[in-house]
């Protein structure tokens, strides 16, 4: 049996583990590859319940840092190598020392990405480090990336590199047994339930986050049960939690680690969290009010994204001040539990495994033609359509452009002779001078291409796109132009020579409006045709340079 490696994240946080022991155990139960984790956490309480073969470095925390990181990668290596993955999925975001791992050398890998903060996600882009993956799948749905603000340039590369896949959020949802039996462990009486978690309880700066989060939530449940309020809290800190101690009272029970947290989460009736992506997506299943407090986070932009949190679906954000948390806990208690929350994700985790199975099946590698994308301008007085109809075979593939189109902005369509008008265009050839449009504007009628009439694209392109950015960013190429000329067919050809040197896919603008007549461009098309047959050439769609341009960035 084929094995996939995952390769997950080490550090202070448990989600990622969480995220990878779920699809561990969705590709074990499939049976037709053996998952194996590899981890370097310092607590293995998440591995105690699952059946999934598990590797965990230990850290080695008695020798010097650099000697500590060469040791594990030479010995990360040889397990690799001795367990000769068919995928490696990595998760949550890129590790660059994987890149360098002999044993990981040319082999499918795939990116099951968390949700990062726009400024993260733009920089591991403009650093080339998406390009080593053959899919990338985003633990979000598209309008939640929207979200973000991301750059256009990102939005671009998501929407047109082919790479991406938006897989929805992951995370375990429990079901009503286990809610039911969270209830009646915790609040047995019926008592409303005020669950307080902070992820694993490490700290990222050493700022004492879990120790004053906690501290202060004690000292409100203190208040409460003075006012006889018979609400319960559970503490769940983390296995990495270093505060000072707490300590358990009649409304108040302590917890290092709860292996069901999602069910327990889906019982509160308030759930006063670290807005970490895991943690939330959890109590966002669940109708618990949230009172959501941010810590310092790595790519996540926490503050930014519980305030979104909380304007979505209810909630308040806060500190760890005990005055603001009581405040808002209270608040909480008083209200009737939330009812607007998503939809639970069933189909995401799915698609993860149709992906990794898809990556592991092996595929027959071939080396792709040369890829042309041949743009044609009618001769004068020919309409679009009578040109489509004209041309032969080799030539089907080819673009027209629409007659129709303003002088600064023409657009380019494959015409189907059958339509009554051509489709929305993916592309427009652009002309002398900057549109009149707004840059915004064109990419929302789904421009995914911009073609410059020279070879190189004109500064005044970057700078138009540049004073008013659209989030798509449109691909800007550059084109080669030639003018046909009556038996003059030597001139193409060189001229595509040429471009291929320097240019693949390339694209090509071919002018017959020089040529005298109907009768002229026919027999033209004919013969250029008849040596397009010859070569090792294929005529693509905007999508293909779009693709391909896209990819390009994600690989610089």
């Amino acid at each position: 049996m084929k094995t996939v490696v995952l390769l997950v994240k080490n550090g202070i946080g448990f989600g990622h583990i969480r995220r990878a022991i779920l699809i561990a155990e969705a590709i074990r139960k499939e049976g037709r590859l053996r998952p194996v984790i590899v981890s370097q956490a310092s607590s293995l309480s998440l591995f105690r319940d699952t059946a999934v073969e598990v590797v965990n470095f230990p850290l080695l925390h008695r020798v010097s840092s650099a000697v500590a990181e060469d040791s594990y990668t030479a010995v990360l290596d040889r397990l690799l190598h001795r367990l000769d993955p068919a995928v490696v999925i990595e998760d949550t975001y890129p590790d660059p020392r994987y890149l360098s791992l002999p044993a990981l050398a040319h082999r499918p890998r795939l990116l099951v990405m968390r949700r990062l903060d726009g400024t993260s996600f733009d920089l591991l882009r403009s650093q080339g480090r998406f390009g080593a993956y053959d899919a990338i799948l985003i633990a979000q749905s598209p309008e939640d990336f929207g979200r973000e603000g991301h750059s256009g340039q990102s939005v671009a590369a998501v929407q047109g590199s082919g790479r991406f896949t938006f897989v929805g959020n992951l995370c375990y949802c429990p079901s009503p047994a286990e809610i039911g039996q969270m209830r009646q462990r915790y609040a047995p009486a019926g008592e409303r339930l005020v669950v307080v978690n902070g992820g694993a309880g490490g700290d990222q700066m050493s700022d004492g986050y879990g120790d004053r989060l906690f501290h202060a939530c004690a000292h409100v449940a203190a208040q409460l049960r003075e006012e006889s309020s018979p609400a319960r809290f559970v503490f769940v800190t983390g296995p990495y939690y270093a505060g000072r101690a707490l300590q358990e009272t009649p409304n108040v029970t302590v917890r290092r680690f709860e292996p069901q947290l999602a069910a327990l989460l889906a019982a509160a009736h308030v759930a006063v969290i670290k807005p970490g992506n895991n943690a939330l997506s959890e109590a966002l299943l669940g109708q618990a009010q949230l009172v959501l407090v941010p810590d310092v986070s790595f790519m996540e932009g926490l503050d930014e994204h519980a305030a979104r949190i909380a304007e979505q679906y209810g909630g308040a954000t806060a500190s760890t001040d005990p005055v603001v948390l009581a405040s808002h806990i209270r608040a909480s208690l008083a209200r009737p539990l939330r009812t607007t929350r998503p939809a639970p994700n069933h189909g995401g985790l799915a698609t993860v495994i149709r992906a990794i199975d898809a990556l592991a099946q092996p595929s027959r590698i071939g080396i792709p033609l040369r890829r042309l994308m041949l743009i044609l301008i009618p001769g004068a007085g020919q309409s679009p359509v009578a040109l489509r109809g004209s041309l032969p075979r080799a030539l089907r593939g080819a673009l027209i452009i629409d007659e129709t189109s303003e002088a600064d902005m023409t657009a380019v369509a494959q015409i189907d002779t059958e339509a009554s008008k051509p489709p929305r265009s993916r592309a427009v050839l652009l002309g002398g001078d900057a549109p009149r449009h707004p840059p915004q504007m064109i990419a929302d009628q789904g421009v995914q291409l911009l073609i410059s009439r020279d070879r190189t694209a004109p500064g005044w392109i970057e700078r138009w796109q540049r004073l008013a950015p659209s989030v798509p960013t449109p691909v800007v190429i550059g084109s080669c132009s030639i003018k046909a000329v009556a038996d003059g067919e030597q001139l193409f050809y060189r001229a595509l020579a040429r471009l291929f040197d320097t240019a693949d896919p390339a694209c090509a603008v071919l002018d017959l409006a020089s040529l005298p007549s109907t009768s002229a461009i026919e027999d033209y098309l004919t013969r250029i045709s008849g040596w397009l047959e010859s070569q090792p050439v294929e005529l693509v769609l905007p999508e293909s340079l779009t693709e391909r341009y896209t990819r390009h960035s994600l690989e610089l």
